[in-house]
């Protein structure tokens, strides 16, 4: 298996989702159209819900070394998640409900204040240019982004220092329909309808900060609605969403907090696995990018099976698959260990191909 990029017109990649379907790509840029108007918006002071407590960090099993040139990775100790930053990526995908299987999350403050970042991880390497327009970038802090590419449909949770009512009343002014006199309840939020660009979507907030578009191609005024009100729905813990998958939240939580995450929940669909047959008792995976001294890219990635015997049997074959890769993208370190029933890797590249190893342990198609 390769990661070698193909030309872009055969394939456009957005945080992990291979997008091959222009019309979706256009649903996606649309939905997050909106943001252009908010530049001249009054910015407030952000309310934050008190996140719910997450499980403190346990100490990890011994680890069991896998071929001899990963034994200082079998001994290295790894830091669970920063507790603050972990709230932060969970309260937004808490508005990804559970019948989307995997979600990607871009720290964009993080990534506009790194000067290295900023000058190697650009939106053009992300695919963020054909789905976030420029000048949105620098008015949310903080995205996550579910795709059913079945169903052509989307939701986007965002954060920003922005009131979400206001920038919605704004765009209204500048040409925007946002759906007659403005926002319709529900359930204690408020609801937009809206055409932009000739796409209609819906947009909804979570509270004064956090709030979520949902859209899709060919989808009606109505199915856009339904599909907000279902994110909004498992924000208020009325619907299961995608971190109630056992052991999703845990694996999330013991690999170290970055600037990039991704959750699966359906391990078959992960580009790592795909020439991978029969995988079984895969129960979930969690990754995360950050930036390191010399240009470098690390990833920490911790899948989780149901049992010690299958993440043994899958351990082998995922050294097996990311050695392949190595030869691709000559990484500058590879690491695979097991920790009881999960497999843990780190690899470390080049931030040139930040974009296809992220790829390798997010959601294919």
């Amino acid at each position: 298996m390769s990661t070698k990029s193909k030309p872009l017109l055969s394939r456009i990649r957005f945080l992990g989702f291979k997008i091959k379907n222009r019309a979706f790509v256009a649903t996606v840029a649309a939905i997050l159209a909106v943001f252009l108007l908010a530049a001249c918006a009054t910015e407030t002071v952000p309310v934050l819900e008190t996140p719910e407590a997450t499980a403190e960090p346990t100490t990890a099993p011994t680890p069991t070394p896998i071929v001899t040139q990963y034994e200082e990775f079998a001994d290295a100790v790894i830091p669970a998640a920063d507790p603050e930053r972990l709230a932060q990526l969970a309260k937004l995908l808490t508005l990804v409900p559970e019948g989307f299987g995997s979600a990607v999350y871009l720290d964009m403050e993080f990534l506009r204040t790194n000067d290295s970042l900023t000058s190697l991880i650009t939106p053009e390497v992300l695919g963020l240019d054909v789905a976030l327009p420029s000048i949105a970038t620098g008015l949310v802090d903080r995205i996550a982004v579910a795709a059913d590419l079945q169903d052509r449909r989307l939701i986007t949770p965002f954060q920003s220092d922005f009131a979400i009512g206001d920038i919605l009343k704004l765009a209204g002014g500048f040409g925007f329909d946002l759906g007659g006199d403005g926002p319709t309840p529900y359930e204690g939020h408020d609801v937009w309808g809206i055409n932009a660009l000739g796409t209609t979507l819906s947009m909804a907030t979570a509270d004064e900060t956090t709030g979520v578009a949902a859209s899709g191609q060919g989808i009606s005024v109505d199915d856009a609605r339904a599909l907000v009100e279902q994110s909004l729905d498992s924000f208020d813990s009325r619907a299961a969403r995608i971190l109630d998958t056992p052991g999703l939240i845990d694996l999330l939580g013991d690999i170290p907090s970055g600037f990039a995450a991704g959750v699966v929940s359906e391990c078959e669909t992960i580009p790592l696995f795909v020439d991978i047959q029969a995988l079984s008792g895969c129960a979930g995976v969690a990754v995360s990018a950050d930036v390191i001294p010399g240009e470098l890219a690390v990833f920490h990635a911790l899948i989780g099976f149901t049992g010690p015997e299958l993440a043994e049997s899958a351990m082998e074959r995922a050294a097996e698959a990311l050695e392949r890769e190595d030869l691709s993208h000559d990484f500058e370190d590879l690491g695979v260990r097991l920790e009881g029933q999960n497999v843990r890797v780190r690899v470390i590249v080049d931030l040139s191909d930040f974009a296809d190893i992220f790829n390798l342990f997010t959601s294919g198609e």
